[in-house]
């Protein structure tokens, strides 16, 4: 028995203790990160699943991004995944038939692209995917198939590829026979060939699997080989035999498997081969026929399906949507593919009802009723896969970036309307597989826009126009290399000056409209096509030859330091980094002056804005088998480098390095597993915890203005935290302290729109910040426990205060270890407490705004009194002026006062009018009372109905007009017109009078009616009187 449980609970131990359980990650559990999308467009997906009897419960497993679950037919849906993974990499999903609380997730997606996450075994979950619990396998890395036994949940095998990039003993096909306890390798080829696909007859005895050979480096792919195959078992997996009757000869590629569910006698087999094709067989895969040559991309797709009634038509998987209703013979796209994105890995077909599929790609998830002939698609999952990030200036500040087969887009990083970022808020700037993006810093009109193998434009975000701009040799017979994703910077020291990676450095100082060549071949320019991969050296007859690596030997990344214009860094793919003091005059090789074992992938270099000596390199191992953290920092221009990657786990392969632009120790690194910091300059790292996923992080930018983190994930869209201050100010004293007020960033004022009309919830909104000064502190410790249970919730009190002192707003905020975060919204508080729902007609009622100006933020905590200073100030588009601003909150709060008044005379008039009852019931009930006392109240109900219409809620009411005015006077920042102050100063004396009368009927009347029943023995106490209006002259 193969028994892998022990070692790879060992392994998730370790992975723990030096990620996500460390003591100071643990205390930004609190901090909430934004993941505001956009959704408008998908990220790769994998796999799709339903509950056949149920499907409006459907679950997706995104190629990088986790799982998600909807429980209405993709209306809604949430993340399940996000707690218990540590990669969000979903190769497969399968649901129990006996029992669908049971659902075995394998991560590591099978497609073996070069930007392929792999993941760290399998996952189980016993409750609907709500939660999950790690089931081993995890050097597996990637899964192509899961299958359960349909009588014994406890029985499942796992199609294992194994390591994309090297050879490993850990792929094969994977069987447990107890839930995962335990491991059986039924079927192994070798270290070269693990299990692609694996699918299971009802009756669970009967299984097919399909072997695949490959391997993929940085220079090139090999996508088959002699050990590739098709495999049978007649004994639920105990034995197996290779099938050749009728099968291609040769090497061999991908393979695809399916059932007919009608027929099972009737199997599929999609197979890579150069005589490859679509194969049947109708006795259980004994003989094949071949019956079309048709495979699409094979390495990329080689899936296929079978109509659950109909044994004749299949579904293969590709870059349009085949099918064919004639066994494989012939195959169509037509009217298959209307209005969708291209490149699709999963198919749901409803047993129940086969014109209901769900399908899944690259673009994302589209969902179709009529078989195909239209589909729905679902832009409601923020699953983008970005590879690179740029920010403009504006305020708020605009995020651009590429993403993987869906082009590049711009998003807000806030909006001011009320429904948050929602996809009619996204602009789509450029088209094919985005990369780098970067804005002009003086005008956000001009945008350059990057797509693969060296495609640049210069976009006009207005018009739209795409002014191509790529570098073009002067020599017909001269070629450039670009990589995948060449890069693009914009010179810090000159924004007319652009620098483009290829195999040489290029540099435009006039937008791009003219370039010139600022070094040589800055790569090994290596014959890179001759480099054998997996023994083999390869050639026309190589299946899926290179397949997504166009050149090799290309620039990876560029820095300009930001203190030295000219002093530039350069990394490439096949492990130069090379670095020019005089702006490509000279240039120094540093590639030896890091002790690595062998030459790396450049992730990443910067130079540092800490000075010009100083800059950082990271390597990305992983396409050489290789998943050691690789991070270096040099003080010396180069000369020496130190390691600074230190306790980052094994596996945390890094993606990008990013410092803070005021901190030189604040480093963060975007690995393939999540985001660590560290506040020592490399010494010890952490996870970013809060509620942060941990899917591959491929772009930081540290935006300085706003003090925000910005991520651009490849999974999970664009996910930013606002103000890092917390971060910028950490260091050992801080964590001494017993509690630690930060210093809040500046902030805008602005009026938030209304979210009118209602979208509804299937419309995607990814969230702003919370409206107003965001307010973060430190305790050291948790607060004594209570000695009575069940005790309220801990609260710590926050008051602000205005320039003179004056208190302002009393707030609170939780009351627990560690970093914490509540919100001021820059109002006065009401005077009154407003019932649930109750709103106008400007939304529900809140306060005056706050003058801009000077605040001061007191926090009283463990007996400590700490304050820091908070300016306010106007948003900058508004068009007003700080004595219109005055008026304006004079005139809101003599409202405000209003308010108060209407709603205490409003809320004794309530108990007034429980009091009547109770007399209208003591009078009904007693026959002893006198025909006086009776009359008496009689009158006086009358005289208080007429009395009351005075202080009536709802929209008809007088209540209305008050909290009309309120509202109105919050919505513009102008200063009140002659009517809003004319309406201000009637109101309150008409409410002055109508409070006078009341009081006086309290006096009078009330008292009258009071002492008449006091003398039958009953006696209540009354409202107190109201105050009128105190409104300052």
């Amino acid at each position: 028995m193969f028994t892998v449980l022990l070692l790879s609970l060992l392994l998730l131990a370790a992975t723990t203790r030096a990620g996500s359980a460390d003591s100071l990650a643990d205390l930004f559990r609190n901090i909430r990160w934004r993941q505001i999308g956009p959704a408008c467009f998908g990220g790769r997906i994998n796999d799709i699943e339903a509950l056949v009897n149920d499907p409006k419960i459907i679950f997706v497993a995104a190629a990088s991004g986790g799982i998600f679950k909807s429980v209405n037919n993709g209306l809604t849906w949430k993340p399940v995944f996000d707690e218990e993974g540590v990669s969000l990499s979903i190769g497969d999903l399968a649901i129990a038939p006996s029992d669908p609380n049971i659902i075995w997730a394998g991560t590591g997606e099978p497609n073996s692209r070069q930007s392929s996450s792999w993941g760290d075994g399998v996952y189980k979950s016993l409750d609907g995917g709500e939660t999950w619990m790690f089931m081993g396998l995890r050097e597996t890395q990637r899964v192509g198939r899961i299958v359960i036994d349909p009588q014994n949940p406890d029985t499942v095998f796992v199609a294992a590829l194994g390591h994309l990039w090297g050879p490993n003993p850990e792929r094969g096909l994977f069987r447990t026979k107890d839930g995962g306890k335990t491991w059986d390798k039924v079927l192994s080829v070798n270290e070269d060939t693990g299990v692609v696909d694996v699918a299971m007859e009802t009756g669970g005895r009967i299984l097919y699997a399909a072997g695949y050979q490959h391997r993929r480096r940085a220079w090139g792919f090999v996508g088959g080989g002699p050990h590739s195959g098709l495999y049978r078992s007649l004994d639920g997996g105990d034995s197996w035999a290779k099938l050749t009757k009728g099968l291609p000869e040769g090497d061999s590629g991908r393979i695809g498997l399916a059932i007919s569910p009608s027929h099972p006698q009737i199997v599929y087999a999609i197979i890579e081969n150069k005589k490859g094709g679509v194969f049947r067989s109708e006795d259980r895969g004994e003989t094949w026929t071949r019956r079309s040559d048709f495979n699409h991309r094979p390495m990329y797709y080689s899936e296929i399906r079978v109509d659950p009634r109909n044994p004749d038509k299949i579904w293969a998987l590709g870059s349009p949507l085949f099918v064919s209703i004639d066994g494989g013979k012939t195959f169509t796209s037509e009217g298959t593919g209307e209005k969708i994105h291209v490149d699709h890995h999963a198919l749901w077909i409803n047993p129940n009802n086969p014109d209901h599929l769900m399908l899944g790609g690259d673009g994302g998830f589209y969902m179709s009723y009529e078989g195909s002939k239209n589909w729905n698609f679902i832009d409601n999952i923020p699953i983008g896969q970005y590879y690179a990030i740029g920010i403009d200036n504006r305020e708020p500040y605009w995020i651009y970036g590429g993403t993987q087969d869906n082009g590049s887009w711009g998003i807000p990083s806030l909006t001011y309307s009320a429904l948050g970022i929602t996809n009619a808020d996204i602009v789509n700037i450029a088209y094919g597989d985005g990369f780098y993006a970067a804005v002009d810093p003086k005008d956000h009109r001009v945008i350059y826009s990057e797509s693969q193998t060296g495609r640049l434009y210069l976009v006009d975000l207005i018009t739209r126009e795409e002014k191509g701009i790529a570098p073009l040799p002067e020599k017909p017979e001269e070629k450039y290399r670009w990589n995948w994703s060449s890069p693009l910077i914009i010179s810090p020291h000159d924004s007319k000056v652009v620098y483009y990676g290829g195999n040489r450095l290029f540099r435009s100082r006039d937008k791009g409209h003219s370039w010139e060549t600022v070094s040589p071949d800055l790569t090994k320019n290596i014959d890179w096509k001759k480099i054998p991969i997996m023994g083999v050296v390869r050639n026309d007859e190589t299946l899926s030859r290179d397949d997504g690596v166009a050149h090799y030997g290309t620039i990876n990344s560029i820095s300009e330091s930001p203190v030295q214009a000219g002093l530039i860094y350069v990394g490439t793919d096949d492990g130069n980094v090379q670095m020019t003091p005089d702006g490509g005059q000279t240039w120094q090789d540093l590639t030896k002056r890091f002790r690595l074992p062998g030459d790396r992938w450049v992730s990443r270099v910067l130079a540092s804005s800490h000075g010009a000596e100083a800059a950082y390199v990271s390597f990305a191992g992983h396409q050489d088998d290789d998943f050691t953290p690789y991070l270096f920092k040099t003080t010396d221009s180069g000369k020496t480098w130190k390691s600074i990657a230190s306790d980052l786990p094994p596996g945390m392969v890094i993606n990008v390095v990013a410092e803070h632009p005021r901190n030189p120790d604040l480093l963060f690194a975007g690995t393939e597993f999540g985001l660590f910091f560290t506040i020592d300059g490399g010494k010890s790292w952490h996870l970013a915890s809060g509620n942060l996923p941990r899917m591959p992080v491929d772009d930081i930018i540290v935006q300085a203005r706003e003090n925000d983190l910005i991520l651009g994930t490849h999974g999970r869209s664009i996910i930013l935290l606002d103000d890092i201050t917390v971060f910028e100010k950490l260091n050992p004293s801080v964590l001494d302290s017993e509690v630690f007020l930060f210093s809040p960033r500046e902030t805008v004022a602005f009026y938030e729109k209304r979210a009118l009309p209602g979208p509804g919830a299937a419309e995607f909104s990814g969230p702003n910040p919370e409206y107003g000064a965001l307010i973060t502190y430190y305790l050291k410790n948790d607060p004594p426990k209570p000695e009575t249970k069940p005790a309220p919730q801990p609260k710590v009190k926050i008051i602000v205060l205005d320039a003179a002192g004056q208190v302002v707003r009393e707030l609170e905020g939780p009351d627990q270890k560690g970093f914490q975060r509540c919100s001021w919204d820059l109002r006065y508080p009401l005077l009154f407490e407003p019932k649930k729902e109750e709103e106008g007609w400007f939304g529900p009622h809140r306060g005056p705004f706050a003058l801009p100006g000077e605040y001061r933020i007191k926090l009283l905590a463990r007996g400590q009194e700490l304050t820091q200073k908070l300016l306010v100030r106007t948003d900058p588009e508004a068009r007003t002026t700080p004595e219109a601003l005055r008026a304006r909150f004079e005139a809101a709060m003599a409202v405000r006062e209003l308010q108060r008044a209407f709603k205490d005379a409003q809320g004794s008039g309530e108990k007034l009018a429980k009091e009547l009852d109770s007399y209208k019931k003591l009078l009904q009930e007693r026959k002893d009372i006198p025909e006086e006392v009776k009359k008496k109240a009689e009158e006086f109900q009358k005289t208080w109905d007429e009395l009351k219409k005075e202080f009536s809620g709802g929209w008809e009411g007088p209540e209305f007009a008050i909290m009309d005015l309120a509202g109105q006077l919050q919505a513009s920042s102008s200063a009140p017109t002659e009517a809003q102050l004319r309406n201000v100063k009637q109101l309150t004396e008409k409410l002055a009078k109508n409070i006078e009368k009341f009081n006086a009927f309290l006096a009078q009347d009330f008292a009258q009616l009071q002492d008449l029943l006091e003398k039958t023995g009953f006696r209540q106490t009354g409202p107190k009187p109201v105050e009128p209006p105190r409104i300052k002259e």
